[in-house]
């Protein structure tokens, strides 16, 4: 892994790459939970899932949106993370020219992804195919309900948003999508109600929005989590 940068508008994107195992078989960036709740290119989830990527010959490229971390700029510009994520996947396809290019992401970096694949015209990024991890449909609006979320307790405020189920049923590029079984902010059955039919749903058995069998943010399961990312990688690279 290396630490790289890529500028995004007038901002310099902080950033990691994790080079493929052996031969290069294609790329994919990989974009982290929400902004303005702690969420950075370091969270468990996001390094694992560029650990497998590596592992199965992709160049993982992670970055912090801007605001975030080391990265320039404002952590509430949802339109300029848009450009982050553009910006991402061209810097990415110039290092790795050849192979499949896809797109990552969890809860928050999921959510953004499918916006822009779905509303960004033609400035929505080239992709091959998606890993949605956790792409979260009903979205806590309130500090009681992040709160809630982050201590495993049940959500009080948080509505169905319909632009993320319009978002996700638009998808037309090969799609793997991951989700345990007592996630509250992407409920399964909502997910499977509203994913094309193209897409591959994978339901993890007693993981929460987090992968992790503790209450809220508690550890990533690896085992179940990475036998999950390599069953969805393997299609994908298929």
């Amino acid at each position: 892994m290396r630490e790289v940068t890529f500028v995004s508008g007038i901002h310099r994107i902080d950033a990691r790459l994790h080079p493929a195992t052996g031969t290069v078989r294609g790329a994919v960036v990989v974009a982290h939970p929400h902004p303005a709740h702690g969420g950075n290119m370091d969270h468990s989830v996001v390094v694992a899932t560029c650990e497998r990527a590596a592992a199965h010959g992709l160049t993982a490229l992670r970055f912090d949106f801007r605001g975030v971390g080391l990265s320039e700029g404002d952590r509430k510009d949802f339109p300029g993370h848009l450009d982050d994520w553009r910006m991402a996947v061209q810097d990415l396809r110039r290092r790795v020219p050849h192979g499949p290019l896809l797109g990552a992401g969890f809860s928050y970096g999921s959510r953004s992804l499918a916006w822009l694949l779905h509303r960004g015209g033609a400035k929505a990024p080239a992709l091959d195919g998606v890993l949605l991890l956790a792409p979260a449909t009903r979205v806590p609006t309130s500090r009681r309900d992040f709160g809630n979320l982050l201590l495993g307790r049940p959500l009080s405020e948080a509505n169905l948003d319909s632009e993320v189920l319009e978002n996700l049923r638009s998808l037309t590029v090969p799609a793997e999508v991951l989700v345990g079984d007592q996630d509250v902010v992407a409920p399964p059955e909502e997910l499977a109600a509203n994913l094309p039919a193209h897409a591959q749903l994978q339901v993890l058995h007693g993981l929460n929005h987090f992968f992790s069998l503790k209450t809220g943010a508690g550890p990533l399961e690896r085992a179940p989590f990475d036998a999950a990312l390599d069953l969805a990688l393997g299609r994908l690279l298929a």
